[in-house]
């Protein structure tokens, strides 16, 4: 632990976020423009199997487009923070990307509970996993940095995408277990969310129509292991189980949960443990159509969360998030988003797995 204090003392420094920048917008990130949708169409590889669902991706894609022209307009004139753009999402309807993208099953926290039903619905080992976080609160604040980003201290996966599986849930546990191997390795060793999504099914998870990140951790610590994904490849569908033991490279010991809407102990968790796994409500389309910029939209209420991101490093303005919808979302794959108000419900749920 030593060593990682050194580490994140010398890498206070803000992180500085580098894209590919296009003509028509230099002082951001990387923002793609299409002439119409046929552009947009053969730029994305986008193919679809019948005119009808080409007719109705073309009209969500007209209708985006409205979004984002007027969307972008404001933020040059300083009412929001971020831009959004047509990005891989921008043919489909909100309805369709909740459909599809938005499968997290909400998860209750034992801070949340009135005492009266904590009892029936939190149980012993969500206390226990909640006292298992508490000792953040007690870090000596000169070991925290003021800015970290585990991707400039080497943790960078390849670009990771869901696909049409809703295993939002699986990428993140399985990413941040990945994150914690890096602390304690310097190497970087994916892990397999499809193990997750096959065989945590009798744990009450749903495969790819969801699933939660307090489930995927009681699965993660009856199973024991956790295998690579170049071992456990990802299919994007639900599959038979086909875990063995034998081929584990990590082993869940335990696991904890941050307390209720603390950003501070998240910010302490992300420093001390690694990346950390966040539930988060993805619902606004300005969501659905992030671009770059540091994300803060009053529809974003932190009432309910929908889906599941990680949480891999922060600023004093913004934390930093890794998504599972490919590198032509946000700022390839990530996004920042504001800090201090619990923005989308971003502290709402966040918990880990300990190996």
């Amino acid at each position: 632990m030593a060593r990682l204090f050194l580490i994140l003392t010398v890498i206070s420094g803000v992180m500085v976020f580098i894209d590919n920048v296009s003509t028509n917008d230099a002082e951001f990130g990387r923002i793609i423009t299409f002439d119409n949708f046929d552009h947009f169409k053969a730029s994305m590889d986008k193919k679809y199997h019948h005119n009808h669902m080409e007719k109705r991706a073309r009209t969500a894609y007209d209708k985006n487009m409205q979004r984002i022209v007027k969307h972008n307009e404001e933020a040059r004139k300083g009412k929001y923070s971020f831009e959004i753009r047509a990005n891989n999402m921008a043919d489909m309807t909100r309805e369709a990307y909740l459909r599809r993208f938005i499968r997290l099953k909400q998860d209750i926290h034992p801070e949340s509970v009135a005492l009266n039903e904590a009892h029936e619905r939190i149980d012993a080992q969500d206390h226990e996993a909640l006292l298992g976080s508490v000792h953040h609160e007690h870090v000596n604040e000169a070991f925290i940095p003021d800015a970290l980003d585990w991707r400039e201290l080497g943790f960078k996966t390849k670009p990771l995408n869901q696909r049409t599986c809703g295993s939002c849930y699986a990428f993140s546990l399985a990413t941040s277990i990945a994150g914690q191997v890096f602390r304690r390795t310097g190497k970087v060793v994916e892990l397999s969310p499809q193990q997750i999504v096959d065989c945590s099914i009798s744990m009450g998870n749903s495969g790819c129509t969801g699933g939660s990140l307090r489930t995927t951790l009681r699965y993660l610590q009856s199973s024991r292991g956790l295998m690579r994904d170049v071992d456990y490849s990802y299919e994007s569908e639900q599959q038979n189980c086909q875990y063995k033991p034998s081929l584990a490279v990590v082993n869940v010991t335990r696991w904890a949960i941050l307390p209720h809407k603390n950003e501070e102990a998240m910010k302490k968790a992300i420093a001390l443990v690694g990346p950390i796994p966040i539930s988060i409500n993805a619902h606004p389309y300005s969501f659905q159509l992030y671009s770059h910029g540091i994300y803060e939209d009053s529809e974003c209420h932190d009432k309910s969360v929908n889906h599941a991101m990680l949480a891999v490093g922060y600023t004093p303005d913004y934390f930093i998030l890794q998504n599972w919808w490919g590198d032509k979302w946000g700022e390839n794959g990530y996004m920042k988003i504001r800090r201090g108000v619990n923005m989308c419900g971003i502290s709402n749920y966040a918990a880990y797995a300990l190996v």
